[in-house]
């Protein structure tokens, strides 16, 4: 039984973070909010009113004590437990942050898209330090969440479905983080948490499936209830199949598909063998998404598919498992915005570790090091 810091940092100020340091204040763990300048507006409130706010389905408020920095490398220095919860986009700036203040015993817990852990052993490296800390990643935030204004969220807890992974395994931070989110379960390696990105799985296809609406005018559409149809759905559960296939390929023992996580998450009522009614019986069928002339500047094109199809695909040519349908939508993606994800996107190289092969990937994830 690990027991929690009495004191932690959260880098990031958007809904992931803000809902992970709400957490953690909810435990008892007296918590640091930090970010940049360029995010004063989120920091600030919370320097002035000392609280998070929480507002539930029923408009009731709950407040969590905080303090807040605009200072992130002060404020990760000898803090016991560093929670970094921003986008994929993020990871590098972070990244280089820690690997510039981080010292020996502290732990380090990435909360969202798979990648953030590795990219903070590549920083360390190209900075040529290694401190003793031990670092874990999430393959998806535990929570549902928004910001809707400077330090007020919306956030519902995940009932499971979330992964968390050791680099190297089985490590601390990996139990601490089982023991703050304890809807998490341990995965047996940071590759597991990079291959089971759900945002990648099923925002990627409907969008690309219907551009036609997607990019018309302006207007909310059902992104699943709509845009999933019988043929989208194929096309998401192919980009799953080619996902586990690579899973496959490096040995891991879970095997368990997308449709499956629908329901451990607890957005679906049950597994249905049928991706396109569980989809449709899901809580997704409702959600909107906002069409028009930018809709492609969202993040579930910007982010999912540079930092996570690419990635993917990357690590499924190292380990001789083709993508196919991931290929296809990445470059469908940069067709339909003008940018050619497949040359800007992460991969392994972004790490070093392209050339690794399958048995260096291993290597890299039990030993935290490469």
């Amino acid at each position: 039984m690990t027991t929690l810091p009495a004191s932690a940092v959260v880098l990031g100020s958007g809904a992931g973070a803000l809902s992970s340091a709400m957490e953690l204040s909810e435990r008892g763990v007296d918590v640091t909010v930090a970010d940049f300048e360029r995010f004063r507006a989120n920091v600030d409130a919370i320097i002035e009113t000392g609280v998070i706010r929480l507002k539930s389905p029923w408009h009731q408020v709950t407040e969590a004590p905080a303090r807040g920095s605009l200072d992130p490398a002060a404020a990760v220095r000898d803090a016991p437990l560093v929670v970094v919860s921003v986008p994929a986009f993020g990871h590098d700036t972070f990244a280089e942050l820690l690997a510039h203040n981080l010292s020996d015993g502290q732990l380090v817990v990435f909360a969202g898209e798979g990648g953030g852990s590795l990219a903070l052993v590549a920083a360390m490296r190209r900075a040529g330090v290694r401190p003793r800390v031990e670092i874990a990643e999430l393959n998806s935030l535990p929570y549902g969440a928004r910001v809707r204004k400077p330090g007020l969220i919306t956030a519902s807890r995940k009932v499971g479905g979330t992964l968390v992974a050791g680099l190297p395994a089985g490590n601390r931070a990996q139990d601490v983080a089982c023991e703050l989110w304890q809807s998490v379960s341990k995965a047996e390696s940071v590759w597991e948490t990079v291959l089971l990105n759900f945002n990648a799985i099923d925002h990627v296809p409907p969008i690309l499936g219907n551009l036609g609406t997607i990019d018309g005018g302006p207007g909310k559409f059902l992104l699943w209830g709509q845009g999933a149809s019988p043929a989208v759905c194929l096309v998401i559960a192919a980009v799953d199949a080619e996902l586990v296939e690579i899973r496959r390929a490096l040995g891991f023992t879970n095997l368990k598909g997308y449709e499956e996580y629908l329901v451990e998450q607890g957005f679906a009522p049950e597994y249905l063998g049928d991706l396109y009614r569980t989809l449709q019986s899901s809580a997704f069928a409702d959600s909107t998404f906002a069409t028009g002339p930018r809709a492609l500047e969202s993040r579930y094109i910007t982010e999912d598919v540079p930092y996570a199809l690419n990635l993917m695909a990357s690590i499924g040519r190292e380990v001789g498992t083709p993508t196919p349908t991931i290929d296809a939508l990445i470059h469908l993606a940069g067709v339909a915005t003008g940018t050619d994800y497949a040359r800007e996107g992460r991969t392994l190289a972004a790490f070093g570790l392209e050339g690794a092969g399958r048995d260096g990937l291993l290597a890299a994830s039990t030993t935290g090091w490469w």
